[in-house]
């Protein structure tokens, strides 16, 4: 773009970098032309304006360093590329062009002073420049960010390759499914069958070929990059752990292809990347397969398997590819939370799909539940869609059986159930389901179902903890109560009716909590995903607490919208609420309060249970 046609703020903050270049650097920066640019930069058309500096490098050599602008200039910053680089791959953090790689992603910078920002990156490019002259590091890096490095070198960027393998020792087989256009590896036929049934439906057809998992003592260093089959073979000659034999294992039906899978721990844990290894008699194209197939002068099946693994690792060119990571450490936490095991061996059944129930098994689905039941007996509706994570294409069909359905696809890895019937039905027909669980979520609002339910809790000696979570009006308060094995059952701060013994907030003038359709007993209220969002986040939390640190005591945490809102609703604070936690001056409050045990009906003495 010529520089006439680029905006003033751009043209001003160039020459106040040029000046600044100049009083610093102590020379006056060469301004390059297009035609440079274009030859030095050929991959980088955002480039629209570049300026050369000169530096004396500890070891006596004078190099060149650019820093170059796009055309978001000055609100996105510059870049430095060392113009006197080596070889691409021979240092790291230069890529092929010599641009050097200073900032990681998450890196702040000041927009509103590009030229100190530009001076701090070309000082950075010094630093970086002057330790890879020094060496000890080239190795290390390369090394510890093994797979942006691999990723320079690959030939397919990986896009459908996914791996539910553990990245861990030690070398094995493994399998591999080949669907239209993509391809799953795991540890094992059933559990690749599991994923992609549970992700493309019971009738997908599961035909799995074994694949090769090898496991580097230490991540490659790019001279080290296979380029060949007969490379991957010596790779695997060298590792330990039987490596060679996991290779030839996967060879020896011989295969249109093998693939292999090198796993290794880089500075941010685990990674994987992989290596095909293409049948050469059944290779297409250029290079040409060899004169003599693998089973030349034999019999199909009979030809003997060191002359057959000579064949198949032969000279053929490997293709060199990325890898997907599906495994379940690495969608929750990218292999680095330390709770993601523990979720995943936890059954939670959430009862209740509605408004609350159902974004909470969304977050609990997305946290690494392993096992979520869902049960509700209802269909969702027209009205539910603007407040549900379901949309219209499930309007009609069983809540829960939607949301199971929905979550199974987008979280293969886990199992998610659904019973489509009440409460009542499922302490009638699932009560042992129940008792085995780890923990559920009640989110029924419906004090009679509830009620069933703390009194099925009680009789079971309360093992297991309950969420039950509910909202006040207009969603400006949300309550979860956590009956754990001491303290209060549910219906102990809860009246017979179903009425809490504290509510957070008041309507003196009736706040239209309860808005009716022209139907029958068709009550509602207009508020939406937004303000119920809170709610619901501090009712999945309260779940996560409680399953990853089951509550001894019962308890209960509220949250209450801002004042702003409540008054703008016509709400205020109720004097029970003022008078145990105060005001809320500003903004929105949460607070845990105990659930003490008060012997009621339910759980003391006189248990309606033990008298009938």
């Amino acid at each position: 773009m010529p520089e006439d046609g680029l905006p003033l703020d751009w043209r001003r903050a160039a020459l106040l970098l040029e000046k600044t270049l100049r009083e610093r650097a102590g020379q006056a920066p060469e301004r390059l032309d297009s035609a440079t640019i274009a030859s030095d930069y050929p991959s980088r058309d955002w480039i629209v304006a570049a300026w050369r500096i000169s530096v004396v490098f500890s070891d006596g050599v004078t190099r060149q360093i650019d820093l170059v602008a796009g055309a978001l200039f000055p609100t996105t910053p510059v870049r430095t590329a060392l113009v006197d680089h080596p070889e691409p791959m021979t240092w790291p953090h230069v890529e092929s062009d010599g641009i050097l790689c200073l900032l990681p992603n998450m890196a702040e910078w000041d927009p509103d002073d590009p030229s100190e920002v530009a001076m701090d990156l070309l000082n950075r490019s010094v630093r970086l420049t002057e330790e890879l002259l020094e060496g000890g590091t080239v190795e290390r890096d390369f090394r510890e960010e093994f797979v942006t490095y691999w990723g320079y070198r690959v030939h397919s960027q990986g896009e459908n390759l996914f791996s539910l393998v553990a990245p861990q020792p030690p070398s094995r087989v493994v399998h591999v499914w080949r669907g239209k256009g993509l391809e799953v590896a795991g540890d094992d036929q059933d559990a690749i069958a599991k994923w992609v049934r549970n992700r493309f439906g019971d009738k997908t057809p599961v035909k799995t070929e074994a694949a090769a998992f090898l496991w580097l003592d230490a991540p490659l260093l790019p001279a080290e990059y296979p380029e060949t089959a007969t490379d991957l073979y010596r790779l695997a000659e060298r590792l330990d752990g039987g490596a060679k034999m996991v290779l030839e294992e996967a060879a020896k039906g011989e295969p249109d292809e093998v693939l292999a899978l090198l796993g290794a721990i880089g500075r941010g844990g685990a990674a994987l990347i992989a290596v095909r290894a293409h049948n050469p008699k059944r290779r297409k194209g250029r290079p040409r397969a060899p004169d003599e197939p693998l089973s030349v002068g034999f019999r199909p099946g009979h030809t003997p398997q060191p002359l057959l693994l000579g064949r198949f690792f032969g000279a053929v060119p490997v293709v060199r590819t990325l890898v997907q990571r599906a495994d379940a450490d690495w969608v929750h936490g990218r292999g680095q939370d330390p709770r993601t095991r523990r979720l995943l061996g936890a059954t939670v059944v959430v009862i209740g799909c509605g408004s609350v129930g159902a974004p909470v098994a969304c977050a609990l689905a997305q946290t690494g539940v392993g096992h979520l039941i869902l049960v509700d007996p209802e269909a969702l509706a027209w009205p539910n869609v603007g407040r549900h994570p379901l949309g219209a294409a499930a309007v009609g069909r069983n809540k829960a059986e939607a949301l199971a359905e929905r979550l199974q696809a987008d979280f293969p890895h886990l199992k998610v159930e659904y019973r489509a019937c009440s409460l009542h039905q499922l302490i009638a027909r699932n009560k042992d389901q129940l008792a085995a669980a780890d923990m559920i979520v009640a989110a029924t609002g419906n004090w009679v179902a509830e009620s069933a339910l703390n009194r099925w809790h009680v009789r079971q000696g309360r093992g297991r903890p309950i969420v039950y979570g509910w909202t006040e009006a207009h969603a400006c308060a949300g309550h979860a109560v956590a009956i754990g094995q001491g303290d209060g059952c549910l219906q102990c701060h809860i009246g017979r009716t179903g009425a809490p013994e504290i509510t957070a907030v008041e309507w003196p003038d009736g706040g239209n909590i309860a808005q009716e359709e022209p139907a029958c007993g068709a009550h509602y209220q207009p508020y939406g995903p937004v303000e119920l969002a809170y709610v619901n986040a501090m009712i999945a939390e309260v779940a996560l607490d409680c399953l990853l640190d089951p509550p001894a005591q019962s308890f209960s945490r509220v949250f209450v919208a801002s004042p702003r809102r409540i008054a703008s609703l016509g709400g205020q604070l109720t004097e029970g609420w003022r008078s145990a936690f105060g005001e809320v001056e500003e903004g929105v409050r949460t607070v845990n309060r105990r659930w003490p045990s008060a012997r009621c009906v339910a759980c003391g003495p006189k248990r309606l249970d033990e008298v009938a």
